[in-house]
């Protein structure tokens, strides 16, 4: 739970909050540059003044940041150029105190799979590699809430969906709260299950992620991502390709490891989904959903339609002659092809 009342004036607006987040696990913030974003992690930390905290039931803004049981990892946030990877996961491991989870050094190593890293120098890792090391330390130092601002944007998108999944496990598995902030809302949906959006140094909605997510893109007249949901059915060694069953579902999909390792979410863009009434003779029919049309609109004079694939929503594009052509009407079955999974 985190309960916020938080009044700071800025250069071009006032941050004027008040959010009552009662039950989440992984809250996504999202607005765009200069929103106030990174000013209200730091009301919530303690770094800047404050008026009502609560964090867990408990009223944190009077306390110290050291005393609110919070780690908040900035986006430049330094690591110790005098010891190599190893030596600065030691040093937080040894140096935190007032530790609330029993993350070891060996456990977030295997989690984050940073055995590789260990003897390196800091001086000498890339961009991601940095950032992986860096969110090793916020998780070693051993708080059971954490603030995330910006961790992953030197990652490309393989290894973040990897590591984002790795967020949602030790969610899960050491009951840790996590806020992420992002300006991607494909990194946020991906992990997500409460996400907040603001602008202008105001909370403009909030709420379960899909709900939010769906009115920002209508707000901006964009096609919403998809995400599927599966389970592994089993990996196909001669083809090199796993084999999915949808959740909630007999129908079944095959996919490259680079989009099933990443975790238990297919993330398609629209332009690799084509719909038809007919099942289509020129595509791997084992990637093609059946699924039933519930929503058409017309945005920046294309149409979006929504189909219903056994619960999940699929999103997909179609120019004003395909749809004319096609005398689709809401309730009708479609065939939905998925293109660039194997």
């Amino acid at each position: 739970m985190i309960k916020l009342t938080l009044f700071k004036a800025l250069n071009n607006f006032d941050l004027d909050i008040k959010l009552h987040l009662e039950s989440f696990t992984i809250a996504g913030f999202f607005g765009p540059s200069g929103s106030g974003k990174s000013t209200l992690l730091r009301c919530i930390s303690g770094l800047e003044g404050e008026q009502s905290v609560y964090i867990n039931h408990k009223q944190v803004d009077h306390l110290p940041t050291e005393q609110r049981g919070v780690t908040l990892q900035v986006q430049s946030c330094p690591l110790f150029p005098h010891l190599d990877v190893a030596g600065n996961l030691a040093f937080t491991q040894t140096h935190c105190t007032n530790r609330q989870t029993d993350l070891t050094e060996q456990k977030v190593i295997e989690a984050l799979e940073l055995q590789p890293l260990l003897k390196r120098d800091v001086h000498s890792l890339s961009g991601g590699e940095r950032q992986r090391v860096v969110f090793a330390r916020t998780l070693l130092a051993g708080q059971k809430f954490i603030i995330l601002d910006e961790p992953f944007s030197a990652l490309d998108w393989p290894l973040r969906f990897k590591t984002l999944s790795t967020i949602s496990e030790l969610a899960a598995k050491y009951n840790i709260k996590f806020i992420l902030v992002s300006h991607s809302l494909k990194e946020l949906l991906f992990c997500c299950d409460t996400l907040v959006q603001l602008n202008s140094g105001k909370v403009i909605n909030h709420g379960p992620s899909a709900q939010v997510a769906k009115a920002i893109y209508a707000n901006n007249k964009q096609t919403p991502l998809s995400l599927i949901n599966f389970q592994i059915i089993k990996f196909d060694e001669k083809y090199g390709v796993y084999q999915l069953k949808l959740q909630e579902s007999e129908q079944q999909l095959f996919a490259l490891p680079s989009a099933v390792e990443q975790g238990n979410k297919l993330i398609l863009e629209c332009e690799q989904i084509s719909v038809s009434a007919d099942r289509p003779v020129n595509v791997n029919n084992s990637n093609v959903l059946v699924g039933v049309l519930v929503n058409a609109e017309l945005i920046n004079g294309s149409w979006q339609l929504a189909l219903n694939i056994d619960g999940q929503t699929l999103y997909c594009l179609h120019s004003k002659r395909l749809w004319e052509q096609s005398s689709y009407k809401l309730g009708d079955t479609l065939y939905a092809a998925i293109h660039n999974l194997e």
